[in-house]
């Protein structure tokens, strides 16, 4: 009787704590105004690298782009994400996309999705490179918040390395309060938006896939187009939390490409700017 009762409480207390962080997370996003709706961008001074045969991608879910000088340290700490050819971020806000890219000596384009109720700031995507940008295009997902109606998107963006190009996505897919089969709807939407495309791509972010079907799934919407997942080790990309006592495992973030050849990847955990850790992906071109 005493175990039934404490499992009882302890269900009870599950399920409010759950509730209670899916609030947090997006339940009082407001919608942007017409102001707000654009896209912001920045052109870096500095010299540009020497190309290379490999090509260097990170993916960081800054959480809502606050802790800027820890994110910094964070990414000048490891060499795998020290000044990547391709940096993609997510909950980002305008000026904290400013300043990281002009600290980091980058050139970015970043798009918001709605603004965010945490800190009354800009919430959205931004890609960076110390390569030249160009073509950026703001990619609206389908299937909005229910509690807000707010929508989330992801950020396209051609990257000029050198003689070569290659489009670079940035995408932040919605929490579990938008059904699976909605959030594969979306990345699809994504998906389907690049199908022109004949160069190296890579899509990355925070897909919010908290359990290995989810990431079967999303995979499998990708691999459709003939996209590859680079294999990042099979551990969490985030820290824990409620979901994790439901066997949500945490692997959010991930890089897909295409028309690139896979090296190696990894997720760097020696980080403390973010609940997410960064995660990043060597390439080597094709041709």
């Amino acid at each position: 009787m005493q175990a039934m009762v404490l499992q009882k409480r302890f269900g009870t207390l599950f399920w409010c704590s759950l509730i209670l962080w899916l609030m947090h997370g997006c339940a009082h996003e407001t919608v942007l105004t017409r102001a707000d709706i654009k896209l912001y961008a920045g052109v870096q001074d500095g010299v540009l690298p020497t190309p290379a045969d490999s090509l260097v991608c990170v993916s960081y879910n800054i959480k809502y782009s606050e802790e800027m000088e820890q994110s910094l340290e964070d990414l000048a700490s490891d060499p795998r994400l020290h000044r990547p050819d391709i940096l993609l971020l997510q909950e980002m806000s305008a000026g904290g996309t400013a300043v990281l890219a002009r600290r980091l000596g980058m050139n970015y384009f970043y798009h918001p999705s709605f603004i965010h109720p945490h800190h009354g700031e800009l919430f959205g995507n931004a890609v960076l490179s110390p390569w030249p940008l160009s073509n950026p295009r703001n990619i609206v997902l389908p299937h909005p918040n229910p509690m807000t109606e707010n929508r989330r998107s992801a950020l396209a963006v051609d990257v000029q390395v050198g003689e070569r190009k290659v489009l670079a996505v940035s995408i932040h897919l919605a929490t579990l309060v938008v059904d699976l089969e909605h959030r594969v709807e979306q990345l699809t939407v994504v998906r389907d938006s690049l199908l022109q495309e004949t160069g190296p791509m890579i899509v990355g972010g925070d897909f919010n896939s908290g359990t290995q079907w989810e990431v079967i799934l999303f995979s499998r919407a990708l691999r459709e187009d003939g996209f590859r997942e680079a294999r990042l080790p099979l551990v969490r990309t985030a820290r824990g939390g409620p979901l994790d006592l439901v066997g949500y495992h945490l692997k959010l973030d991930h890089i897909f490409y295409k028309n690139l050849s896979f090296v190696s990847a990894g997720i760097s955990k020696e980080t403390s700017a973010s609940d997410h850790f960064p995660v990043w992906s060597v390439f080597r071109w094709k041709n």
